[in-house]
């Protein structure tokens, strides 16, 4: 499921925000999720690359449940090129003045998405590809977080369509990869296999959340979702 958390914007309980939010937060958390879960809880944004393989069923999980990954997922292993990197270090996108460290995570026990614990950092998802090959990298990041305010991708929504977004890895290699989409949803009703699952060609998913904040609950209604393909 996505990674659960507290996003930093309208919460009153300092002890519970900035935590992991369930994978139902994803599109629209302020704070980073995790892949197997889709989406990144409040305030973090997702960078999403498609996970190899798709065995699991075909009706969608909500995003309060557990997104349980293929067993294709961690068993396969991608065909060795010398044109696959074997670790992000820094994403950086332009338009919207980011330039971050990753953090490598994964999915707890219940296959929610952990999320990072400081608020600028970006979360890369072990489940999911390596820049130079095929399927979808998925990076999750927080919008915003207690004490602290706007976190890393709280400026996610202003990307367009033709926006770059670089991914720096080992040796000081660049991998880019041009916005194709921008969009938002209901972080219970999420196509989060479509959003998170395999793809055919490289391509990148940035996940974090958005919409309306339930201080209540200390979580956010929708889920915002780039992505982008590589270009070189």
């Amino acid at each position: 499921m996505f990674p659960r958390g507290r996003p930093g914007r309208g919460a009153t309980d300092g002890a519970n925000r900035g935590r992991p939010r369930r994978l139902r937060r994803l599109l629209a958390f302020g704070a980073v999720g995790a892949l197997a879960a889709a989406f990144i809880t409040a305030g973090v944004v997702l960078l999403v690359v498609a996970a190899r393989g798709d065995d699991g069923p075909r009706a969608l999980p909500r995003f309060e449940q557990a997104l349980v990954l293929p067993s294709s997922t961690a068993t396969a292993e991608p065909t060795a090129t010398p044109d696959i990197a074997q670790s992000i270090n820094r994403v950086q996108i332009p338009r919207i003045a980011v330039s971050a460290p990753t953090v490598i995570l994964g999915v707890d026990a219940q296959g929610t998405m952990l999320s990072p614990k400081n608020p600028m950092d970006i979360a890369w998802y072990t489940f999911s590809s390596k820049p130079g090959e095929k399927g979808n990298v998925v990076l999750s990041g927080h919008v915003d977080y207690v004490n602290f305010g706007p976190a890393v991708f709280w400026r996610l929504r202003e990307l367009r369509p033709g926006d770059d977004v670089l991914l720096e890895v080992d040796g000081g290699r660049v991998f880019a990869y041009r916005v194709m989409a921008v969009a938002t949803y209901d972080a219970d009703t999420a196509p989060v296999q479509e959003i998170v699952g395999p793809t055919e060609t490289e391509v990148l998913t940035l996940i974090t959340c958005t919409g309306a904040f339930d201080a209540r609950n200390l979580e956010y209604a929708d889920r915002l979702v780039v992505r982008a393909e590589r270009v070189f």
